[in-house]
């Protein structure tokens, strides 16, 4: 009601006892029905929060979730130092949400982000312009499915973050329509086992992290340990996980 009246919510209770304009009631009624039809709410309203952060979307990308915000916070721990000059890479940007939050929160930082889809990386970088990071995010075109991704990226990291695409194909169907129907595809397909971008992650991690430097990936429910042998002749070490507020393992910590 808020976002049809052009309102904030104090400014919508505060006005509550007055009828609502015609154009209100008919931009009202447009918005509920596109709910009904279970469009999430983030698309509808052109906005997401992330870590106390607005992030425009739209169906170009995932909704950011509470449950990546574990990604920021095991960054936070692990690089204490917030003022040192990290670099920092993103795969599958998205929103942007992750790589620009740990700009935001590590103001010396600089980031490269890698996204697939032109329609994606137009958003991540009006969020980027928005949040005021984007002269420190270098956010690139590119896919880590086709032969030289890596050549366009260069080197090295000390933190590689990223939440790829982790449902099993066959899976996407069954999930709840707010997903299934409306999030791109592309975002969720993480191939037959859902750990076909892990993969690709672990063949060219140890020429991104750079000696010291650490990856965190975002996995599905029950993924760790698959995920930890992907990576066990990489050079990587396997640190403990990072649960979410569900106390699911979120986050797959590794160290190079």
């Amino acid at each position: 009601m808020a976002h049809a009246a052009g309102l904030s919510v104090e400014q919508l209770i505060a006005r509550g006892n007055e009828a609502a304009p015609a154009t209100t009631a008919a931009a009202l009624r447009e918005l509920t029905a596109r709910r009904i039809q279970r469009e999430p709410m983030a698309y509808i309203l052109g906005e997401r929060e992330f870590w106390g952060l607005p992030f425009k979307v739209s169906p170009a990308v995932l909704v950011p979730r509470p449950d990546s915000e574990t990604v920021i916070e095991a960054a936070l721990s692990l690089l204490a130092d917030r003022d040192r000059s990290w670099r920092i890479l993103d795969l599958g940007l998205g929103s942007g949400c992750l790589l620009l939050t740990l700009l935001r929160e590590f103001p010396a930082a600089r980031g490269v982000g890698l996204e697939v889809s032109e329609a994606a990386l137009a958003v991540a970088r009006t969020n980027a312009a928005a949040l005021g990071v984007g002269a420190r995010a270098e956010l690139l075109l590119g896919d880590w499915r086709q032969p030289g991704w890596r050549e366009q990226i260069g080197g090295s990291f000390d933190l590689l973050v990223s939440n790829p695409p982790y449902i099993e194909a066959g899976a996407i169907a069954g999930l709840m329509p707010e997903v299934s129907r409306f999030e791109p595809k592309l975002a969720l397909d993480g191939g037959a086992d859902g750990l076909a971008a892990y993969r690709a992650i672990a063949a060219e991690a140890p020429r991104l992290v750079a000696p010291g430097g650490r990856l965190l990936l975002e996995v599905g429910e029950g993924q760790t340990p698959e995920i930890y042998r992907i990576f066990q002749s990489t050079g990587f070490t396997a640190e403990a996980p990072w649960k979410d507020l569900g106390g699911i393992d979120r986050v797959v910590s590794l160290k190079y």
